[in-house]
């Protein structure tokens, strides 16, 4: 299942979470996005009560956009105590987001890890 996430939720359902969540960013027309989206879906029944998948739309949510400073799309990161990790800043497949989730996870060190920061 996945989140849809805004500037108005991204608190509740991110920021404040006891799981680490994974963000594919996203637009209605970027045609690569919906499959990142499929990979992010296939993945969240694999981390099912460990990890929540979301998604945003950049155009919807500036917000977001600028917070995470989303320059190419598809874009994930994953937040998890009080960090975003980005993970990937183009299509990958499901394989290779999974290994960077689980790495991620595991304790491995992403270039890039900052602290959260706040929605302007």
């Amino acid at each position: 299942m996945l989140h849809r996430i805004t500037d108005e939720n991204f608190m509740d359902e991110v920021a404040n979470s006891d799981v680490p969540c994974v963000i594919g960013f996203t637009a209605g027309w970027c045609d690569l996005c919906g499959k990142m989206v499929d990979a992010l879906e296939a993945l969240s029944d694999t981390y099912a009560g460990r990890v929540k998948f979301c998604t945003a739309d950049v155009d919807e949510q500036r917000g977001l956009r600028i917070m995470f400073a989303v320059a190419a799309l598809p874009y994930t990161v994953l937040v998890s105590n009080g960090t975003k990790t980005p993970l990937f800043d183009e299509l990958v497949s499901t394989e290779r987001l999974d290994e960077r989730i689980s790495f991620v996870l595991e304790g491995g060190r992403c270039p890039n890890t900052t602290p959260l920061g706040r929605l302007r």
